[in-house]
């Protein structure tokens, strides 16, 4: 890929980048021209939203409820209230804006605008926008001491601080206007902070991991902050020459992103986190795009395009997606307005198809309930005129992806419909970010159910990212579909990873191959596990195969094959199982019964986290070899059942 640095040099931003106050993504709420053209059921739902708090106390946020990541792991208790002020405020801004834009709304209009008065103040008031789960001081890191609460006059620069930089920004954008007819110190007080808590530790602070790699695995929280970090700027740095300077040090920031991401345009991360990595990626190029008013070719750039096609390529159906590390196979938060465009800008109408579908007849703007608010998102989605008249769509359901670079492998038996057989499968390696030690687990779903599943990850804690991570059961190869080898999972770390890895792809079939043994430690006295996925296609003939062939250095104590599975369980004689889900048609699996027997266990679920997309309980099926062998073979395969 050509570097943004090129495509965007310094000379470009300097002579192209708007002063403050000539570009914005959004109009402001003193265009009533603009804000009265919003579709009636979105003004409707904006306005009956922010009407519930008003007059409601803002929630409080005490130094203890910060404290509580040290002391007893938990972050939700004070992100839970924080999130709450912030989707407040942006309702708020919402509300403001189309109450504005009509004659008789004028009272309302005035609640509105003192509501975004108090959380602009709230959130300024503050003595941190960093979560706790990322704060230096509280993680002692960085050569701080570690401590209870977060260090005002050393800000973490964290997904929690770009993320209310930006609202803010965009709150003064749309609203400023109108909070300067109230007190003009609210505007300026606003972008004070914004300056000393972000913009400045930024630019002047050469120690985010996030940014160059130098601490920390580079992962979504690149784009994700760069696409704040930009807003911020251009809507509320006052200094050009500072713009220009904080533009210039994004650009070199994504590029290092960029030139850590596979080509395949894979997302490691899984397709949970893609919307605030490729989708970021593709929101900091709209953004600076649209800001120069210049396209350098920059959504013709292979990685740009390949990275749009992950979501539509990782869909099962029915809500559910190919989980491969952190993320739950329902996905909560999509953008698929955001979708839709980047499937136009790379001109690749099969993803703005996709994003299409994922909308299905729900409102075009605004989030489901229940789901995060992003303002910038909603303004996006509100002011897109071709999204919002998009006619429906069905998805594309792509036949097979092979991402080579990745090492994943999604393949269906019936391409463009979510009927029949689809087998995820992984290579890979056990370095990735939010990594599971997972080399060689797969994902079977039938007619868009998955049947044989990946669990996902539970309620983040401070052990989730820390040493103890491989002690949480759903991180660990034992709770994948992967061997045990000797009484041993796999380990972690780059070295850990699938060799000899060959894909083959025919009308009839889809083959992945690779050796899973250098992703175990030594101690599991393991020469090679060469482990085979085949899914065929045809009538009649449908079904998923696992040839898994094994060497080991001597006989091993012990070996077995873990199945991790939803809907109900039952084993029946001569190697077979049958998988029951609630709705829909049953998966019958079948293993060589003269080699291994065959345990069942439940796996109760009281997580939140995991009870969404998996109800009270997964099974895992357990086939234990009976006289384990230095050398074999066993094939597994998995049918569908045809329908009564």
């Amino acid at each position: 890929m050509t570097p943004l640095t090129e495509l965007f040099p310094p000379a470009l931003v300097a002579a192209r980048m708007p002063q403050l106050g000539q570009w914005s993504p959004a109009p402001p709420s003193t265009d009533r021209c603009a804000w009265a053209g919003i579709d009636g059921a979105a003004r409707a739902r904006i306005i009956e939203t922010a009407t519930t708090s008003l007059g409601e106390p803002w929630p409080g946020l005490p130094a203890s409820l910060y404290a509580r990541f040290v002391r007893d792991g938990d972050r939700w208790d004070y992100q839970a209230p924080a999130f709450a002020r912030r989707e407040r405020l942006a309702w708020a801004v919402l509300a403001t804006a189309v109450c504005g834009a009509s004659a008789d709304d004028a009272p309302r209009t005035e609640a509105f605008r003192d509501e975004v008065l108090d959380g602009v103040w709230a959130l300024c008031e503050e003595t941190s926008w960093a979560w706790p789960a990322h704060d230096f001081r509280v993680l002692g890191s960085h050569g701080t001491r570690q401590g209870l609460l977060p260090d005002p006059d050393r800000p973490t620069l964290d997904l929690g601080s770009s993320g209310t930089a930006m609202l803010l920004a965009l709150t003064d954008a749309v609203v400023g206007n109108e909070l300067d007819q109230v007190d003009p110190l609210v505007r300026r007080r606003l972008r004070r902070e914004v300056a000393a808590r972000v913009l400045e530790p930024y630019l002047e602070r050469d120690e985010w991991g996030w940014y160059d790699g130098s601490t920390a695995k580079l992962n979504n929280w690149n784009p994700w902050i760069h696409s704040e970090l930009l807003l911020a700027t251009a809507l509320t740095e006052e200094s050009a020459d500072r713009r220009t300077a904080l533009v210039s040090r994004v650009l070199q920031g994504l590029e290092n992103y960029l030139r850590a991401q596979p080509r395949d345009g894979g997302c490691d991360e899984g397709p949970h986190y893609w919307w605030r990595a490729g989708g970021s990626v593709f929101e900091c190029l709209e953004t600076l795009t649209s800001m120069m008013s210049t396209d350098p070719g920059v959504f013709d750039q292979p990685l740009i395009r390949a990275m749009a096609r992950y979501p539509m390529a990782t869909w099962i159906g029915d809500g559910w997606a190919v989980n491969f590390a952190d993320g739950p196979a329902r996905p909560r938060e999509t953008a698929p307005a955001l979708l839709f465009r980047y499937g136009l800008r790379t001109c690749q109408p099969d993803v703005a198809a996709h994003a299409r579908a994922l909308r299905g007849d729900a409102e075009a703007c605004l989030p489901r309930q229940g789901v995060p608010f992003d303002l910038r998102r909603a303004l996006d989605a509100l002011f897109d005129a071709e999204w919002r008249s998009a006619a429906p769509a069905v998805f594309p359901f792509p036949q097979h992806t092979w991402f080579p670079d990745t090492g994943v492998l999604v393949a269906r038996a019936s391409p463009g419909s979510g009927r029949g057989l689809l087998l995820a499968a992984k290579a890979g390696h056990n370095d990735e970010s939010h990594n599971h030690n997972d080399v060689g687990t797969f994902i079977v779903a039938l007619d868009a159910q998955p049947l044989l599943v990946d669990a996902g990850v539970g309620t983040y804690r401070r052990e989730t990212f820390s040493p103890e991570r491989y002690d949480i059961w759903s991180m660990t190869s034992e709770y994948h579909n992967v061997p045990e080898i000797n009484g041993v999972g796999q380990c972690a770390g780059a070295e850990h990873r699938a060799t000899t890895v060959t894909h083959r792809h025919t009308a009839q079939t889809d083959e992945l191959t690779c050796d899973l043994a250098p992703a175990y430690p030594p101690r599991a006295k393991l020469t090679s596990w060469l482990r085979t996925f085949k899914l065929m296609r045809g009538a009649d003939k449908e079904y998923v195969e696992i040839v898994d062939t094994w060497l080991c250095a001597a006989p091993p104590r012990s070996l077995a094959l873990h199945l991790l599975i939803s809907g109900d369980l039952g084993i029946n004689a001569g190697g077979q199982a049958m998988v029951t889900p609630a709705t829909g048609r049953r998966l019958t699996l079948h293993w060589d019964a003269s080699l291994f027997t065959a345990k069942a266990e439940q796996i109760p679920l009281t997580d939140p986290a995991f009870t969404r997309v998996w109800g009270p309980v997964l099974h895992r099926l357990i086939l234990s070899a009976r006289q384990p062998a230095a050398e074999g073979q066993h094939t597994l395969v998995a049918r569908p059942v045809a329908a009564t």
